[in-house]
């Protein structure tokens, strides 16, 4: 599963912990618990719970099943989903918040110092986003690639009525869609972040000459 990266306006990252990424790359992390896993006896399922207030969110029989809809429900800039099979759900926080190397803040009138040592600064981060933006463009290949071929075999299931490789293979395509939707919203992310970056830099240099 991909996780979706979010910039805000100060230059921070949040999103699902992953080590598909390498995100301390990117920065210093800091990660916080968002959900609980807990397998009830009396019901034979497992709970979802907001780490913070302990309200239930999902519950399913399945442990993975619970794993799957984390990483569906809880990526930043996903919508509050709809009730589900079981309880209804709380979007609860972030799991993991990255600050990013270089937090550029303009200030009145630097100094030809403060203005290179932003410059580095920004360079910097320019390096980090296209290592990320490139982890993110193959993910997002190779999910487009495997939402291909899961299409083409629920189509083969369903001419030859191969109900389970009809269901597998839809089920497989409509997984890979999300995550190469999710690499796609990250590398939006990123674009934004990095013309930010790209005018401040033109800005600086213009300064120093």
């Amino acid at each position: 599963m991909i996780s979706r990266l979010r910039f805000d306006p100060r230059g921070r990252i949040q999103c699902l912990y992953t080590e598909a990424v390498d995100l301390r790359k990117i920065g210093r992390l800091h990660v916080v618990r968002a959900t609980v896993i807990d397998f009830k006896p009396g019901e034979q399922c497992r709970e979802v719970r907001c780490a913070a207030s302990g309200q239930l969110l999902q519950s399913d029989s399945s442990r993975e099943a619970c794993l799957d809809w984390e990483q569906i429900n809880l990526q930043p800039g996903t919508p509050v989903p709809p009730k589900t099979r079981s309880k209804s759900i709380m979007k609860p926080a972030i799991i993991a918040a990255l600050v990013l190397a270089a937090c550029i803040v303009p200030s009145c009138g630097p100094s030809e110092k403060e203005l290179r040592a932003e410059l580095r600064k920004v360079n910097t981060e320019i390096l980090q986003l296209q290592t990320v933006a490139q982890q993110c463009r193959a993910q997002m290949g190779q999910a487009e690639f495997d939402a291909f071929i899961s299409s083409f075999a629920a189509g083969y299931g369903a001419v030859t009525g191969d109900g389970g490789l009809t269901i597998d293979g839809a089920a497989t395509a409509y997984e890979a869609a999300n995550q190469a939707s999710a690499a796609s919203y990250s590398l939006d992310q990123i674009r934004q972040r990095f013309e930010v970056l790209s005018k401040r830099r033109g800005e600086i240099l213009k300064d120093l000459h």
